[in-house]
């Protein structure tokens, strides 16, 4: 069965067109990384989620443990290559953004975007349980995105 945050990926990366697909840094590492993990995830399941180097360490362990193909070297190279370049993802504030970064940050369409910044026009949003109670609003996908948020 596969774990949430790969399904999250696969669907994330499926609704990026090409050109909007995220792209890990170039540095030193990035092709071997780029050998080791494309053949089953894009960069968008590594990318604003830092970790220590025992951090990805684990990550990369777990990977091997799942069938990822490479030699000791390449995956010492991967897991500094990921410690060294992949840095958090930049919050998001809701009670600023435009309807289109709230589209994509959050995951929802045009239309609830646009109300979320229709419900903040009559009162700014103070936590994530306001912004919930917009109407229309999937409240789990709001919960999916709460690290990327602040108000």
């Amino acid at each position: 069965m596969l774990k949430r945050p790969l399904i999250f990926g696969l669907l994330f990366s499926m609704m990026l067109s090409a050109q909007d697909k995220p792209q890990l840094p170039d540095a030193p590492g990035k092709a071997v990384t780029q050998k080791v993990c494309s053949s089953c995830h894009g960069a968008e399941l590594m990318l604003g989620k830092p970790h220590s180097e025992d951090g990805w360490g684990a990550v990369v362990a777990d990977m091997i443990q799942r069938g990822a193909k490479g030699s000791d070297e390449e995956f010492y190279e991967v897991i500094q290559y990921l410690t060294q370049n992949i840095k958090a993802l930049p919050k998001l504030n809701v009670n600023k953004a435009t309807a289109q970064e709230l589209a994509r940050v959050l995951v929802i369409s045009e239309e609830q975007a646009d109300a979320i910044v229709q419900a903040r026009a009559k009162a700014e949003f103070k936590n994530i349980e306001d912004l919930k109670k917009v109407a229309g609003i999937d409240g789990k996908k709001i919960d999916a995105q709460k690290r990327r948020l602040e108000f």
